[in-house]
Protein backbone atom coordinates (compact mmCIF):
# COMPACT_ATOMS: atom_id res chain seq x y z
CA UNK A 1 0.00 0.00 0.00
CA UNK A 2 2.68 2.46 0.92
CA UNK A 3 4.40 1.81 -2.56
CA UNK A 4 1.32 3.64 -4.41
CA UNK A 5 0.42 5.93 -1.74
CA UNK A 6 3.49 8.02 -2.56
CA UNK A 7 2.37 8.04 -6.39
CA UNK A 8 -0.45 10.22 -7.62
CA UNK A 9 -2.68 9.19 -10.98
CA UNK A 10 -0.56 11.05 -13.36
CA UNK A 11 2.71 9.75 -12.15
CA UNK A 12 1.29 6.20 -12.20
CA UNK A 13 0.27 6.51 -15.74
CA UNK A 14 3.93 8.32 -16.87
CA UNK A 15 5.67 5.34 -14.66
CA UNK A 16 3.94 2.73 -16.59
CA UNK A 17 4.05 4.08 -19.88
CA UNK A 18 5.81 3.56 -23.24
CA UNK A 19 8.48 5.79 -24.29
CA UNK A 20 7.19 8.89 -25.79
CA UNK A 21 7.43 8.54 -29.19
CA UNK A 22 8.93 12.08 -30.79
CA UNK A 23 7.01 13.78 -33.56
CA UNK A 24 8.63 13.97 -37.31
CA UNK A 25 9.92 17.49 -36.70
CA UNK A 26 11.34 16.86 -33.39
CA UNK A 27 13.30 13.89 -34.99
CA UNK A 28 14.62 15.53 -37.63
CA UNK A 29 15.25 19.02 -35.79
CA UNK A 30 17.03 16.47 -33.39
CA UNK A 31 18.85 14.69 -36.05
CA UNK A 32 20.14 17.97 -37.47
CA UNK A 33 21.46 18.83 -34.25
CA UNK A 34 23.86 16.21 -34.34
CA UNK A 35 25.03 15.99 -37.99
CA UNK A 36 25.70 19.75 -36.74
CA UNK A 37 28.16 19.09 -33.92
CA UNK A 38 29.16 16.32 -35.72
CA UNK A 39 30.19 18.94 -38.48
CA UNK A 40 31.67 21.20 -36.05
CA UNK A 41 33.89 17.92 -34.33
CA UNK A 42 35.18 17.17 -38.28
CA UNK A 43 36.31 21.12 -38.58
CA UNK A 44 38.26 21.52 -35.45
CA UNK A 45 39.30 17.87 -35.14
CA UNK A 46 39.07 15.55 -37.91
CA UNK A 47 37.33 12.83 -39.48
CA UNK A 48 39.72 10.20 -37.71
CA UNK A 49 39.25 11.65 -34.44
CA UNK A 50 35.13 11.52 -34.99
CA UNK A 51 33.86 9.00 -32.42
CA UNK A 52 30.12 8.77 -30.78
CA UNK A 53 31.36 8.83 -27.06
CA UNK A 54 33.43 12.61 -28.12
CA UNK A 55 29.84 13.86 -29.51
CA UNK A 56 28.09 12.49 -26.31
CA UNK A 57 30.66 15.25 -24.45
CA UNK A 58 29.26 17.63 -26.80
CA UNK A 59 25.89 17.09 -27.08
CA UNK A 60 22.35 17.57 -24.38
CA UNK A 61 21.62 13.85 -25.24
CA UNK A 62 22.49 10.59 -24.30
CA UNK A 63 24.50 7.62 -26.28
CA UNK A 64 21.12 5.81 -26.82
CA UNK A 65 19.46 8.83 -27.86
CA UNK A 66 22.41 8.91 -30.67
CA UNK A 67 21.96 5.41 -31.27
CA UNK A 68 18.54 5.79 -32.10
CA UNK A 69 19.29 7.84 -34.95
CA UNK A 70 22.41 6.79 -35.99
CA UNK A 71 23.60 3.22 -35.51
CA UNK A 72 27.21 3.90 -35.99
CA UNK A 73 30.02 6.59 -36.75
CA UNK A 74 30.05 5.69 -40.37
CA UNK A 75 26.03 6.56 -40.22
CA UNK A 76 26.41 10.16 -38.85
CA UNK A 77 29.61 10.47 -41.95
CA UNK A 78 27.44 8.89 -44.44
CA UNK A 79 24.21 11.54 -43.05
CA UNK A 80 27.05 14.48 -43.27
CA UNK A 81 27.94 13.32 -46.81
CA UNK A 82 24.16 13.40 -47.92
CA UNK A 83 23.34 16.48 -46.13
CA UNK A 84 26.39 18.06 -48.78
CA UNK A 85 24.76 16.56 -51.51
CA UNK A 86 21.23 17.88 -50.80
CA UNK A 87 22.88 21.27 -50.60
CA UNK A 88 24.26 20.60 -53.90
CA UNK A 89 21.84 19.30 -55.71
CA UNK A 90 19.85 22.89 -55.00
CA UNK A 91 22.26 24.82 -56.61
CA UNK A 92 22.73 22.16 -60.03
CA UNK A 93 18.74 22.89 -60.42
CA UNK A 94 19.36 26.07 -60.51
CA UNK A 95 21.92 25.55 -62.72
CA UNK A 96 19.95 23.68 -65.15
CA UNK A 97 17.36 26.63 -64.82
CA UNK A 98 19.61 28.93 -65.89
CA UNK A 99 18.08 31.45 -69.22
CA UNK A 100 21.07 30.28 -71.60
CA UNK A 101 22.31 27.36 -74.11
CA UNK A 102 22.85 24.06 -73.06
CA UNK A 103 26.43 24.82 -72.68
CA UNK A 104 25.98 28.31 -70.72
CA UNK A 105 23.94 25.72 -68.26
CA UNK A 106 27.21 23.15 -68.05
CA UNK A 107 29.44 25.83 -67.32
CA UNK A 108 26.76 27.19 -64.72
CA UNK A 109 26.74 23.31 -63.14
CA UNK A 110 30.87 23.56 -62.78
CA UNK A 111 30.24 27.36 -61.47
CA UNK A 112 27.68 25.81 -59.11
CA UNK A 113 30.16 22.74 -57.99
CA UNK A 114 32.90 25.51 -57.27
CA UNK A 115 30.79 27.51 -55.26
CA UNK A 116 29.73 25.07 -52.99
CA UNK A 117 33.48 23.49 -52.37
CA UNK A 118 34.45 27.45 -51.20
CA UNK A 119 31.14 28.02 -48.93
CA UNK A 120 31.12 23.99 -47.64
CA UNK A 121 34.48 22.70 -47.84
CA UNK A 122 34.10 20.02 -45.19
CA UNK A 123 31.28 18.92 -46.73
CA UNK A 124 32.56 18.92 -50.12
CA UNK A 125 35.93 17.00 -49.35
CA UNK A 126 34.03 14.61 -47.08
CA UNK A 127 32.82 13.24 -49.99
CA UNK A 128 36.47 11.49 -50.63
CA UNK A 129 35.82 9.22 -47.10
CA UNK A 130 32.05 8.54 -47.54
CA UNK A 131 32.21 6.74 -50.89
CA UNK A 132 34.66 4.20 -49.26
CA UNK A 133 33.22 0.22 -48.86
CA UNK A 134 33.99 1.16 -44.90
CA UNK A 135 31.67 4.06 -44.00
CA UNK A 136 28.85 2.95 -47.13
CA UNK A 137 28.92 -0.56 -45.47
CA UNK A 138 28.75 0.19 -41.88
CA UNK A 139 25.53 2.88 -42.37
CA UNK A 140 22.36 2.17 -42.46
CA UNK A 141 20.36 1.07 -45.14
CA UNK A 142 17.83 4.02 -44.70
CA UNK A 143 21.32 6.67 -45.54
CA UNK A 144 22.15 4.24 -47.99
CA UNK A 145 18.75 5.09 -49.62
CA UNK A 146 19.33 8.07 -49.56
CA UNK A 147 22.43 8.38 -50.59
CA UNK A 148 21.48 6.58 -53.69
CA UNK A 149 18.54 9.03 -54.22
CA UNK A 150 20.79 12.24 -54.33
CA UNK A 151 23.47 10.79 -56.54
CA UNK A 152 20.83 10.56 -58.51
CA UNK A 153 19.03 14.33 -58.42
CA UNK A 154 23.10 15.21 -58.72
CA UNK A 155 23.48 13.47 -61.86
CA UNK A 156 20.05 14.54 -63.54
CA UNK A 157 20.53 17.84 -64.16
CA UNK A 158 24.51 16.66 -65.99
CA UNK A 159 22.71 14.13 -68.49
CA UNK A 160 19.55 16.20 -68.94
CA UNK A 161 21.97 19.01 -70.50
CA UNK A 162 23.88 16.88 -72.56
CA UNK A 163 20.99 15.04 -73.87
CA UNK A 164 19.30 18.08 -74.83
CA UNK A 165 22.57 19.27 -76.68
CA UNK A 166 22.90 16.17 -78.32
CA UNK A 167 19.29 16.57 -79.71
CA UNK A 168 20.13 19.78 -80.69
CA UNK A 169 23.24 18.93 -82.09
CA UNK A 170 25.21 21.03 -81.02
CA UNK A 171 28.29 18.09 -79.18
CA UNK A 172 30.27 15.90 -80.90
CA UNK A 173 32.82 14.10 -78.44
CA UNK A 174 35.67 12.56 -80.46
CA UNK A 175 34.62 9.23 -79.77
CA UNK A 176 31.10 7.35 -78.46
CA UNK A 177 30.54 8.21 -75.25
CA UNK A 178 27.47 7.68 -73.20
CA UNK A 179 25.56 10.35 -71.34
CA UNK A 180 26.67 8.87 -68.12
CA UNK A 181 30.67 8.89 -69.12
CA UNK A 182 30.32 12.40 -70.28
CA UNK A 183 28.76 13.47 -66.84
CA UNK A 184 32.00 11.60 -64.85
CA UNK A 185 34.22 13.22 -67.25
CA UNK A 186 32.76 16.89 -65.67
CA UNK A 187 32.59 15.84 -62.05
CA UNK A 188 36.41 14.26 -61.95
CA UNK A 189 37.58 17.78 -63.41
CA UNK A 190 35.67 19.74 -61.32
CA UNK A 191 36.14 17.44 -58.36
CA UNK A 192 39.66 18.02 -59.20
CA UNK A 193 40.23 21.62 -60.04
CA UNK A 194 38.81 22.75 -56.75
CA UNK A 195 40.40 19.79 -54.59
CA UNK A 196 43.50 20.91 -55.73
CA UNK A 197 43.50 24.53 -55.39
CA UNK A 198 41.30 25.30 -52.98
CA UNK A 199 43.22 23.84 -49.56
CA UNK A 200 47.22 24.76 -48.93
CA UNK A 201 48.27 25.60 -52.27
CA UNK A 202 50.65 27.99 -51.29
CA UNK A 203 53.12 24.91 -50.08
CA UNK A 204 53.00 23.87 -53.09
CA UNK A 205 55.11 25.78 -56.20
CA UNK A 206 53.89 24.76 -59.05
CA UNK A 207 49.97 25.30 -58.07
CA UNK A 208 50.89 28.98 -55.94
CA UNK A 209 50.13 31.14 -59.10
CA UNK A 210 47.14 29.43 -59.86
CA UNK A 211 43.54 30.63 -59.07
CA UNK A 212 40.95 28.01 -58.47
CA UNK A 213 38.07 29.54 -60.38
CA UNK A 214 40.25 30.99 -63.28
CA UNK A 215 41.66 27.15 -63.55
CA UNK A 216 38.15 25.76 -63.47
CA UNK A 217 36.69 28.02 -66.43
CA UNK A 218 39.98 27.26 -68.04
CA UNK A 219 39.66 23.32 -67.48
CA UNK A 220 35.65 22.97 -68.47
CA UNK A 221 36.48 25.48 -71.77
CA UNK A 222 39.21 22.83 -72.88
CA UNK A 223 36.80 19.42 -71.93
CA UNK A 224 33.78 21.57 -73.57
CA UNK A 225 35.98 22.40 -76.71
CA UNK A 226 37.17 18.84 -76.87
CA UNK A 227 33.64 17.76 -76.78
CA UNK A 228 32.90 19.81 -79.45
CA UNK A 229 30.27 21.56 -77.46
CA UNK A 230 28.69 24.28 -78.94
CA UNK A 231 29.16 27.55 -78.99
CA UNK A 232 33.00 26.88 -78.66
CA UNK A 233 35.34 29.09 -76.17
CA UNK A 234 36.07 31.62 -78.77
CA UNK A 235 32.75 31.68 -80.59
CA UNK A 236 30.91 33.22 -77.35
CA UNK A 237 30.81 35.90 -75.13
CA UNK A 238 31.38 33.79 -71.71
CA UNK A 239 31.79 36.64 -69.78
CA UNK A 240 28.33 37.96 -70.11
CA UNK A 241 27.59 34.24 -68.93
CA UNK A 242 29.78 34.54 -65.78
CA UNK A 243 28.28 38.17 -65.07
CA UNK A 244 24.57 36.47 -64.78
CA UNK A 245 25.32 33.46 -63.09
CA UNK A 246 27.19 35.87 -60.20
CA UNK A 247 24.38 38.76 -60.08
CA UNK A 248 21.50 36.19 -60.76
CA UNK A 249 21.57 32.60 -60.58
CA UNK A 250 23.94 32.42 -57.70
CA UNK A 251 23.69 35.69 -56.08
CA UNK A 252 23.03 34.52 -52.63
CA UNK A 253 26.39 32.50 -52.65
CA UNK A 254 28.44 35.18 -53.72
CA UNK A 255 27.55 37.51 -51.54
CA UNK A 256 27.55 34.42 -48.86
CA UNK A 257 31.29 34.30 -49.92
CA UNK A 258 31.61 38.45 -49.67
CA UNK A 259 31.06 38.05 -46.40
CA UNK A 260 33.62 35.34 -45.38
CA UNK A 261 35.66 38.06 -47.21
CA UNK A 262 36.49 36.14 -50.54
CA UNK A 263 35.91 37.75 -53.69
CA UNK A 264 35.96 35.91 -57.08
CA UNK A 265 38.98 36.50 -59.42
CA UNK A 266 36.08 36.06 -62.73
Amino acid sequence: MFFWAIFDESSLKELFMTPRILDIKTQVERENTLLDCAHAFIQRESIAALTIDKLVKELPFSKGTIYNHFNSKEDILLGLCNRGMSILAELFNRARQFDGLPREQGLAIHFAYMLYAKLHPTLFMLVLTAKTSNITDKASASKQEEHLLLEGKLIGPIVSIFQESLDRNEISPPMPMTLEQLAFACWSLSFGTNALLLQNIEHCGTRSNLVVERELINNVNLLFDGFQFQPLTNDFDWTNTISRLKSITFCKEIDNLKSRGHILAI
